[in-house]
């Protein structure tokens, strides 16, 4: 880091930082004293080098270093930032409508994990990957409503943690950029494939199925087109919320994300040319794209009911008061008040309606490139839960090779 050189009875210090090599002569008579000195250069670069002392601009680098900062003017101590601080200024400074408000609300999920695991108060220099990798061990030991917390969930959240951290760093708000870390989260377990209501009770029956996989096997529940209509006439009859029923026929006629249907607008439901524009943001984490899918007759005749009879204005679609964006809450709370005491209260949201609309789809033999551009999927993983969904085409191909 730094050391001595000695010319005749002189000696300097000599020490790199920022990349340069710089020099400081030492006033001592002996080596005793001039190693003395040298001790309290490489203390100091180092409180310089951690971000707790600050060089001011002008100041001899060298001379700074040897008198511990007292120049002719007060040495600043920087204080550490804060854990807590930096997440407050991402909540308060992040570019409004950078991100959708769902996810915003996910990543305050997060960040109160996060603060309350690694500790609010910890400065954000003496997080390193081994503090990251106690956060993943602990968080996945946890239980979220008597389950424990998913790898997915947790892997989100270290997502979260490096995204607050670099655009921290960007703006001069963390002193590093989030550290380099390779972790180990438990093993992802693939997601339950779908199945129908009938399907999920005989698994059911058989016994031997605790609350776990119950869940994850409702998870994967898909409706029938029938099935669709009933729960749509169940919801209608008993939900107060007057935007439900229309937001949730777009939901199963479309196969629209929750976050596109919140962003729906008046005039995205093109009446003459038989369209519904959704608005996406999984496509391009910059750009808003669009994708179009043809409007059934159902979804026209409930629009125009809704849109004529019901709406209260402005030019969101799905609102209780005009030009005021749903939530993610306020809408799941009305379902869930929707399927109460009915059997379909095993739903576990109403984001069954898009993997109901895609599955029907695909077990109609509909050609899987044309479901991912109605869908909107981006993925390989997601392409994948669906095949299983097209057996004539699978035993066609088996058939033709083996079939003799």
């Amino acid at each position: 880091m730094a050391s001595l050189e000695q010319r005749g009875n002189r000696f300097r210090v000599i020490f790199r930082l920022g990349g340069r090599k710089h020099y400081v002569s030492v006033k001592a008579a002996d080596r005793r004293d001039a190693e003395a000195c040298l001790v309290r250069v490489e203390e100091n670069l180092r409180l310089v080098e951690r971000g707790r002392m600050a060089v001011p601009a002008g100041a001899d680098i060298g001379l700074f270093l040897l008198s511990d900062g007292k120049l002719e003017q007060p040495v600043e101590a920087v204080r550490p930032v804060r854990l807590a601080e930096v997440f407050e200024s991402y909540r308060t400074q992040f570019t409004a409508g950078a991100k959708e408000a769902i996810t915003r609300e996910m990543e305050g999920v997060h960040l109160k994990h996060l603060a309350r695991l690694i500790g609010g108060d910890t400065p954000v220099a003496s997080i390193t990957a081994a503090v990251v990798q106690r956060f993943v061990d602990a968080r996945s030991q946890e239980l979220h409503r008597g389950h424990p917390v998913k790898p997915t969930t947790v892997r989100k959240a270290v997502a979260t943690l490096r995204f607050v951290w670099n655009w921290a760093n960007r703006r001069g708000l963390a002193p590093t950029k989030f550290p380099d870390v390779e972790l180990d989260f438990p093993k992802e377990k693939q997601p339950e494939p779908f199945r129908t209501y009938d399907q999920i009770q005989a698994i059911l029956a058989r016994g031997g199925v605790d609350k776990r996989r119950e869940r994850e096997l409702w998870d994967g529940l898909f409706l029938s087109p029938a099935e669709v209509e009933e729960v749509l006439k169940h919801v209608r009859r008993k939900t107060s919320a007057r935007y439900l029923h229309p937001f949730l026929v777009t939901a199963a006629y479309t196969g629209a994300r929750r976050a596109e249907l919140f962003r729906a607008r008046v005039e995205d439901f093109d009446f003459e040319n038989k369209h519904v524009l959704l608005r996406e943001k999984k496509r391009s984490r910059d750009t808003e794209t669009f994708r179009t899918v043809d409007m059934v007759p159902r979804v026209e005749a409930v629009m125009r009911q809704y849109f004529a009879e019901i709406h209260p204005g402005g030019a969101v679609a799905f609102c209780s008061v005009a030009d005021r964006t749903l939530t993610d809450g306020q809408t799941w709370k009305s379902f869930r008040m929707g399927v109460k005491g009915s059997k379909w209260h095993v739903l576990r949201g109403y984001h069954a309606f898009r993997h109901s609309f895609a599955s029907n789809l695909a077990a109609a033999g509909i050609d899987q490139r044309v479901i991912d551009e109605l869908m909107g999927h981006t993925t390989v993983e997601m392409q994948k839960r669906y095949r299983h969904l097209f057996p004539d085409q699978r035993r066609a191909a088996i058939l033709t090779v083996f079939g003799g």
